[in-house]
């Protein structure tokens, strides 16, 4: 089925001396560093040749919605009820493979694709290096709108944030479909200081200047990005890794403890990718979503 390249992990530790130039930096150079970061923020890891790539199911159809961001391309799987898979930053709809094939082996229709500046899919309006939430969300909401209402949502890390905000915005009242959120990316202003110090440590004379950069060249406000904004009914499994580097395993559980219907899946060493090949963490998600 999709074939995805094995890669690196990009969330190990900061060596010390990048951990040292940057505390050097918060004292006498911040305006220089938030420039840096914030490119860096909106960069993809890898570059077009080595980024993740993945086939579609041999038994899918695929397609390329043309938008005015750019080409995505995505496959249809199956019939039954239809299951969009967001997948996260960095990544391809190949992420969500074990998921994907599990749903459609019982007996439910998936739909996926490739964000901008990802997978397979075309460069996004800033070129194939870079691309942002907005940008994400905005193809999200582009296949919503081409392949009409979910009856449920899978989604990892930045994907179940920019696919619910897509899903909301098509929605009258309050979301109301089953979703599985794998390790999101919850938004707003914590979440987005934790992740960008997982990797680097800014200090705050840095990030009072990296936010509003970052704001202005995504063209929103980084508050008004977040899970805990959206009305959520829905019946929501979140499953978080207790060692999620990028996206700390609190978040999902503070998003557990605010919407109502939300129950936490929490996991012991299985980071913030492994999870989605991990055959129990697949088997509850089954049960989630086709019960028996």
């Amino acid at each position: 089925m999709a074939n995805t390249r094995p890669r690196k992990s990009t969330t190990v530790r900061t060596p010390l001396l990048i951990r040292a130039g940057f505390n050097l930096a918060e004292r006498i150079a911040p305006t220089p560093a938030a420039k840096y970061l914030t490119d860096k923020w909106f960069k993809l890891p890898g570059t077009p040749q080595t980024r993740l790539r993945a086939e579609a199911p041999a038994d899918a159809t695929t397609f390329t919605l043309e938008t005015p961001d750019g080409s995505i391309w995505g496959y249809d799987w199956g019939d039954g009820p239809l299951v969009y898979a967001f997948h996260g930053w960095g990544g391809c709809s190949g992420d969500l493979q074990h998921l994907t094939a599990t749903l459609r082996a019982n007996g439910m229709r998936v739909v996926a694709f490739d964000a901008l500046s990802h997978g397979n899919s075309g460069p996004s309006p800033w070129g194939e290096r870079y691309s942002s939430a907005v940008h994400i969300h905005d193809a999200s909401r582009a296949i919503i709108q081409k392949f009409g209402a979910p009856q449920a949502m899978i989604a990892h890390s930045l994907g179940c944030l920019t696919g619910a905000l897509a899903l909301q915005e098509e929605t009258e009242g309050p979301l109301t479909i089953p979703m599985v959120m794998m390790a999101p990316f919850v938004g707003g202003y914590e979440s987005f200081t934790e992740t960008l110090n997982s990797v680097v440590p800014a200090g705050p004379r840095i990030m009072e200047r990296l936010i509003p950069m970052a704001e202005q060249r995504a063209g929103t406000e980084i508050a008004k990005i977040s899970l805990f904004n959206l009305e959520v009914d829905s019946p929501t499994l979140i499953v978080h890794d207790k060692r999620d580097r990028p996206n700390p395993y609190r978040f999902g559980a503070d998003l557990a403890q605010t919407w109502p219907n939300a129950t936490m899946r929490a996991t012991e060493g299985l980071g913030h990718r492994r999870i989605l090949s991990n055959p129990e963490v697949i088997s509850e998600v089954r049960q989630f979503l086709v019960p028996s």
